[in-house]
């Protein structure tokens, strides 16, 4: 497993080796998260409990699936503070961190030009 933002490689078994895919699934990955981190910040702020706990939940199916790792351990570890009302601000915090390092990480990939058939 990697260390880094995204485990490239099992971005790459997820998408098959497809590259464009591969860029299509993060592109969406980093908005549809951008969206749910809103709706979180909103939840934690307003200790709302069930709303915090099911967005971490997305989060962190849809960290593991491209392989932002640590954003999907930090995910579901709101997820059960969430579950058990504990406070949430650390960790969204962390999770914020996290997905700052996943966009730094997609910016610094070299674009994949996939030569015409």
């Amino acid at each position: 497993m990697s260390l880094g933002p995204i485990d490239h490689h099992q971005l790459q078994e997820y998408s098959q080796g497809d590259l464009v895919f591969e860029q299509e699934l993060l592109a969406l990955f980093i908005a549809d998260t951008q969206q749910h981190l809103e709706q979180l910040q909103g939840a934690v702020t307003q200790q709302e409990w069930e709303t915090a706990r099911e967005v971490a939940h997305h989060i962190k199916g849809a960290s593991g699936h491209v392989g932002a790792q640590v954003m999907s351990r930090i995910a579901a570890q709101l997820e059960t503070q969430s579950q058990q009302q504990q406070p949430l601000d650390l960790l969204f915090q962390d999770l914020q961190t996290a997905y700052t390092a996943v966009i730094l990480w997609v910016a610094n990939q070299p674009q994949n030009i996939i030569p015409p058939g």
